[in-house]
C-alpha cells in the first residue's frame, strides 16, 4: 500500500496506466468523466481490446456527454448514476489480473486535472481476488448498480445531454455575473489592505515626527523623485509598446510601484483643489493615454486589454489590416468565438454612445479611453464595415435571402418573420445580425448626411420588403402586434371579454393593456399609432 499524487514525475495517469497494461479486467468508478482525461486511458484500453465496466455520476452536470458517447460506441459498460441526492462521488481504479487486484481509492476524477495536474491524493493497493478488500469492493460495485441505470441505448445519453447543455447555458450566465461580483469584492478587499497598510505607515510616521504633516508628506515631491521620473517614465513608453499601447501596469511588474504612485498623486487635491501630481507630468502622461479611470475599473480595464491584445495579435498574424473577429455561428467550440463576441460587444458600446437616447441598457458606457485604444488597432466600425454593409453583391445576395425567409414564414402563418441575431437558427441569427448591421450604416450616414445615394438605394430595397429603416425592427414588430389586434377586433369586438371567451385572445388583450399602460413613456410614433388605432384615447388640454 503506497500514497499516490499528481507530480512532474509520478502521478495517476501514468500509474493508472501502468496497471492498465497488465489488467485482465478493469472496472472504474468516477464522479465526473471528461473527454479530456478518458481519452489518455482509452487509446490503450482499446488496443487491448479489454472492455471496461464503468460508474458515472452526473451530479453537478460535470460530465461531459461526448465521453459518454466514445465509451457507448466502442461498447464498453456504463452504469449512469442519475440521483440528484446524495451525491454519487466515489473515485476507484479497480484493475484485476489472473488472481491479483490493483485498486486505486482517492480523490482523482477520471478527467485530465484529476489525473495528471490537480492536487490529488489517493491509496495505491495491491490485494488478491479473495481478499477481504476486494470482496468489500465487488460488495459496493453491486450497491452502485441499484442506484444506478445501465446504459442500453444512446437515447438514455441524448436525454442527458438536453439537460446538460441547459444547465451549461444557464450557468455560463450565472458564472459571468459571479466573476463580476468577484472583482468588485477583490479590489474592495486590495483597497482595504492598501488603506491599512498606509495607515499603519502614517503612524508610524506620526510617532517618529509627532510634529509634522503625513499627509502633506505623503505627497511632497522630492529631488530624488524629480530626477528619477524621466527614467520611470521611459520604461512606462517602453511598456506601452511591448503591450499593444496598453498602459495599465498590472501588479506583477516592475513599474507598478511607479505607475501607482502617479495614480495617487493625480486623485489627491490639496485644499485649493490643486493635484499633487506635476503639470508637466501629467500632460506627459496625457500624451501617452495614460489610464486615469476609477481604481474600481483598473482589474476590469486589465482584462479588456487583454482581450484587446489578443484580437489585435490575431489580426496581425493572418495579415489582417483592421482589427475584426467574427463569431463562427456553425462551430459553437471555435475558440476564437469569444473573441468575436468582444468585437460584437465594443461595436454595440460604441452604438450606444452614438445613439444614447435609443440605447438605455445596462451595458458598461464605453470611455474615451476604449474609443482612443480601439481606433489605435484598427477596430472595424460598422460603418467601415466594407465586407459585410458596402459590398454590393453580398448585400443582393442578402436580400434574396429576406425575401425567401418572408416567404417561407407567411406561408407557414407567421408573421413575425423579420430575423433576429439571437435566433436559435445559426442562419437565421446571422441574417438578423447584418440585418442590424445595415439598419444602423443607414441611421448613422442619413443623420451625418453621407453617401446618401447608397443609403437611399439600400432604404429603398429594404421598405419594399416591410422593413422600416427610419424606426428599425421595433416599429415592424408593434405592426405585427397590430395586425394580430386587428384580427381579433374583427372577430370579436367585445373591448375585454371575460373568462373562457378570453382565452383564445390573452395574449394580445395583454399586449393591449401593455400599450395602454407604458403609453406615457412611448416614443412619439408609437402614440400617435395608438391613438390612430384608438386603443389610447387622445387627451385633450
Amino acid at each position: 500500500m503506497k500514497l499516490l499524487s499528481n507530480s512532474e514525475n509520478r502521478n495517476h495517469k501514468t500509474e493508472i496506466l501502468n496497471a492498465i497494461e497488465l489488467a485482465e479486467e478493469i472496472t472504474i468508478c468516477t464522479a465526473f468523466l471528461k473527454f479530456s482525461g478518458l481519452k489518455s486511458l482509452l487509446e490503450l484500453i482499446n488496443q487491448k481490446k479489454t472492455k471496461v465496466t464503468f460508474f458515472v455520476g452526473t451530479n453537478f452536470y460535470q460530465t461531459e456527454p461526448s465521453a459518454l458517447k466514445q465509451l457507448f460506441n466502442d461498447g464498453h459498460t456504463i452504469y449512469l448514476n442519475r440521483e440528484k441526492s446524495p451525491t454519487f462521488h466515489p473515485k476507484i481504479f479497480l484493475l484485476r489480473t489472473q488472481n491479483e487486484v490493483k485498486v486505486f481509492i482517492g480523490s482523482a476524477n477520471l478527467t485530465s486535472g484529476g489525473l495528471e495536474t490537480n492536487i490529488e491524493i489517493s491509496i495505491e493497493c495491491d490485494t488478491a481476488t479473495d481478499s477481504l478488500l476486494h470482496n468489500d469492493l465487488l460488495d459496493q460495485l453491486n450497491y452502485f448498480k441499484t442506484k444506478s441505470k445501465k446504459i442500453e441505448k444512446l437515447e438514455t445519453i441524448l436525454d442527458y445531454e438536453k439537460r446538460y447543455k441547459v444547465y451549461k447555458e444557464k450557468h455560463q450566465i450565472a458564472d459571468k455575473e459571479f466573476e463580476k461580483e468577484e472583482e468588485k469584492i477583490n479590489e474592495e478587499e486590495r483597497l482595504r489592505e492598501e488603506e491599512r497598510l498606509r495607515k499603519i505607515e502614517e503612524e508610524k510616521t506620526r510617532k517618529a515626527n509627532p510634529n509634522s504633516n503625513s499627509t502633506k508628506n505623503r505627497f511632497a515631491i522630492s529631488d530624488d523623485y524629480r530626477k528619477s521620473w524621466p527614467i520611470y517614465f521611459e520604461e512606462f513608453k517602453q511598456f506601452k509598446i511591448e503591450n499593444n499601447g496598453n498602459t495599465i501596469i498590472p501588479k506583477s511588474h516592475k513599474l507598478y510601484n511607479w505607475y501607482k504612485r502617479q495614480r495617487e498623486f493625480y486623485g489627491h487635491k490639496d485644499e485649493n483643489g490643486v493635484r499633487a501630481i506635476l503639470p508637466e507630468h501629467l500632460e506627459l502622461l496625457n500624451k501617452e493615454n495614460f489610464f486615469w479611470g476609477n481604481p474600481n475599473e483598473v482589474i476590469w480595464m486589465q482584462k479588456w486589454e487583454n482581450k484587446l491584445a489578443r484580437v489585435n495579435a490575431y489580426c496581425k498574424s493572418i495579415n489582417q489590416d483592421y482589427a475584426w473577429i467574427t463569431v463562427d455561428k456553425n462551430n459553437k467550440r471555435n475558440p476564437l468565438n469569444d473573441l468575436g463576441q468582444w468585437c460584437l460587444e465594443q461595436r454595440l458600446r460604441l452604438r450606444q454612445l452614438e445613439n444614447e437616447e435609443n440605447y438605455k441598457t445596462k451595458r458598461r458606457k464605453i470611455t474615451d479611453y476604449e474609443i482612443k485604444r480601439l481606433k489605435e488597432v484598427k477596430f472595424l466600425t460598422e460603418s467601415e464595415n466594407e465586407g459585410g454593409v458596402v459590398n454590393q453583391n453580398g448585400f443582393i445576395q442578402r436580400l434574396i435571402d429576406l425575401e425567401d425567409l418572408k416567404n417561407k414564414c407567411l406561408k407557414a402563418g407567421i408573421r413575425r418573420w423579420i430575423p433576429s441575431q439571437t435566433d436559435s437558427d445559426p442562419k437565421i441569427a446571422e441574417l438578423g445580425g447584418w440585418l442590424a448591421d445595415n439598419l444602423t450604416f443607414i441611421r448613422n450616414h442619413r443623420k451625418n448626411g453621407t453617401q446618401t445615394e447608397l443609403v437611399e438605394s439600400r432604404s429603398k430595397d429594404l421598405n419594399d420588403l416591410g422593413i422600416d429603416t427610419i424606426i428599425g425592427k421595433e416599429k415592424n414588430n408593434f405592426e405585427f402586434d397590430v395586425l394580430d389586434w386587428l384580427d381579433m377586433k374583427k372577430l370579436y369586438p367585445i373591448d375585454n371579454p371575460k373568462g373562457e371567451e378570453r382565452k383564445p385572445y390573452a395574449k394580445i388583450l395583454n399586449w393591449e393593456s401593455g400599450q395602454r399602460n407604458k403609453y406615457e413613456s412611448a416614443p412619439p410614433w408609437k402614440k400617435q399609432r395608438l391613438v390612430e388605432l384608438k386603443i389610447v384615447k387622445p387627451k385633450f388640454n
